[in-house]
């Protein structure tokens, strides 16, 4: 059996590389990201929505997204936007953000999304580094572009009257976009360092539009509803959204505003969703309200079947009670980055058949079992390299991941020393194999080819001469019944270098909880080197929208931190930094 393991995972020794198990999905002929949407945009039904903005009640169907996109090309085009131009948009969701955003594709600009929770400041570091020719924004977020002179601002509202307009429009068609050509400038999360511009090419775009189409197209013909409250600004809602279901015919309904699990679930239930795409704090969030008595009504009203969740790893423990609460919806998660354009990894993707454990493997009675974000995309193939040796790793054992494919992005905007880093060829591969993408974090593949996350490269913790992933010690404490939320972070140590510490936040009710109850929960789960060695009580966990742990905010933190007589836990200082405090 173990020989077998292998060619079970879509393992080759000879090159150490791990192809998907899915036919590869023949190339589009199509030379831009607009010319592959907008013929099929053709051969949906007239009377079907595209979009639907369940706040308001208004809906734009395919024939709609396809003129009213090739009338904002006109109109762009009208304001000085050519090829090769950046144009910034700095908008919530809305009907108009695709519409908006496949105009400027149209006209072979390239489009560059911010998020409108960004400082002044930190939208003019971005217009400075990707240099906008124009930026289009609305009325309410207007005031934070007041320091962009370099560049054109102007109002969406303006622009949408110029679509608006029944005159004469221009229908622009640049034949001389082609594939290469960049499409998108959308900007890493900047985990370690400033944020970096990531530019996709209108192929990249192509690719991932098609791996959606492939694992969304249902065999009995029938189209998803989608639940959309995912940022179109951010690159799992973008792709999710703009690329992929006007690709499939399938209809958005956006849930505008200030997030509100009322909000959402009312429309969901009013619109029939069947599939949501979500991030790790809104399945929480979803377990978290199923106990009241108005949701537990509601939800035998659903005809939700499926969550998808990425952005962050799901915890054991939050997708153990999801599956409590919502026995009949599948949650699944995916992997993605921003320079791959969208997902490169799904659970659940057809032709394969369906496995209720799909998700979930159990390694060794050394580890404590791991939850995949499931195979490879079709034509995507993937490494797991050792950190230290660059050597490639068979199934099993943890390195870095590696990923090739058609959705890899093209390079960070005129950071040459970066992409260099990034996109790397081995020596005994011919020119034409492509780059492979370093994505920074480390994995493994179990012997059915199923990919699992362990950590982030510059968080693992040292420990002596080993290595501790937080992740992993996150997912065991979460299942403790006294804990609301958890992190671990290294702290300074004399003799170890550094140690785990958790960072606890404590259930209502569970006042009593103590650090040495935590490590004792920890202890005979892990290894001796992996223990808890310290605990700080907080208020909060400090994350991101999409669910990650701030993990650097967490390091300056416990640096302010000083530990009892005891040295088994930790008190912060007086004016702890952030929104921590620690637990009373």
């Amino acid at each position: 059996m173990e020989k077998e393991a292998p060619l079970t995972a879509g393992y080759c020794a000879a090159t150490g590389t791990y192809s998907s198990c899915h036919p590869p999905i023949a190339a589009a002929t199509a030379e831009s990201f607009p010319e592959y949407l907008f013929r099929r945009l053709l051969r949906f039904p007239t009377d079907l929505p595209a979009f639907v903005d369940a706040s308001t009640g208004a809906s734009l169907s395919f024939p709609d997204l396809r003129t009213l996109s090739l009338k904002a090309a006109s109109a762009l085009s009208a304001l000085g936007l050519r090829r090769g131009h950046v144009a910034l948009l700095l908008a919530p969701n809305s009907l108009h953000f695709p519409v908006i955003s496949l105009g400027i594709l149209s006209l072979g600009a390239v489009l560059s999304a911010a998020n409108p929770l960004l400082t002044p400041a930190e939208l003019a570091d971005q217009a400075g580094d990707s240099e906008p020719f124009l930026v289009l924004t609305t009325a309410e977020l207007a005031p934070k572009l007041i320091s962009l002179t370099a560049s054109r601002v102007v109002l969406i509202d303006h622009l949408l009257a110029r679509i608006d307009d029944h005159g004469t429009w221009a229908c622009p068609t640049p034949d001389d976009i082609c594939r290469d050509d960049p499409a998108l400038l959308f900007y890493s999360s900047g985990k370690t360092g400033r944020s970096k511009g990531v530019v996709s090419t209108h192929g990249n775009a192509i690719a991932a539009a098609s791996f959606l189409e492939h694992w969304w197209r249902r065999d009995d013909g029938s189209v998803d509803v989608f639940g959309c409250v995912l940022p179109m600004f951010h690159m799992w809602g973008f792709s999710s959204f703009v690329l992929g279901t006007p690709a499939i015919g399938a209809t958005a309904v956006l849930v505008p505003g200030r997030f509100s699990m009322d909000k959402l679930m009312a429309a969901m239930e009013q619109h029939g969703v069947t599939r949501l795409l979500a991030v790790p704090p809104i399945v929480v969030q979803m377990v978290k309200v199923a106990a009241g008595e108005p949701f537990a009504t509601s939800k035998a009203r659903l005809c939700l079947r499926e969550v998808v969740s990425s952005g962050a790893p799901l915890q054991r423990e939050h997708m153990a009670r999801f599956r409590r609460c919502f026995p009949l919806v599948s949650l699944k998660q995916c992997y993605g980055l921003t320079e791959t354009t969208g997902i490169v990894t799904t659970c659940n993707f057809p032709p394969l058949a369906h496995n209720g454990d799909d998700g979930v493997e159990f390694s060794n009675e050394h580890e404590p079992s791991s939850i995949s974000i499931g195979r490879l995309v079709p034509s995507t193939e993937a490494r797991i390299v050792d950190v230290e040796s660059g050597e490639a790793l068979p199934p099993g054992r943890v390195g870095e991941l590696w990923i090739r494919g058609p959705s890899v992005m093209q390079g960070y905007l005129r950071r040459e020393e970066a992409t260099a880093a990034a996109l790397v060829r081995s020596a005994s591969e011919l020119e034409q194999a492509g780059k492979w993408l370093r994505t920074g974090d480390l994995c493994y593949v179990d012997s059915r080819g199923l990919l699992h996350v362990v950590d982030r490269i510059k968080e693992m913790i040292k420990y002596k001469a080993y290595q501790v992933a937080p992740a992993e010690l996150e997912d065991v404490l979460a299942a403790h019944p006294g804990i609301h939320d958890v992190a671990v972070a290294p702290y300074p140590d004399e003799e170890a270098g550094e140690i785990p510490v958790a960072c606890v936040v404590r259930k209502p009710g569970s006042h009593t909880l103590q650090a040495r109850d935590v490590m004792s929960f920890v202890q005979d789960k892990v290894a001796p080197y992996k223990k808890i060695r310290k605990v700080v009580f907080l208020d909060s966990i400090p994350r991101s929208p999409s669910g990650k742990i701030s993990r650097a905010q967490l390091k300056s933190f416990l640096r302010t931190c000083t530990s009892t007589a005891t040295g088994t836990e930790m008190h912060g200082a007086a004016e702890p930094q952030g929104n921590l405090h620690t637990g009373v």
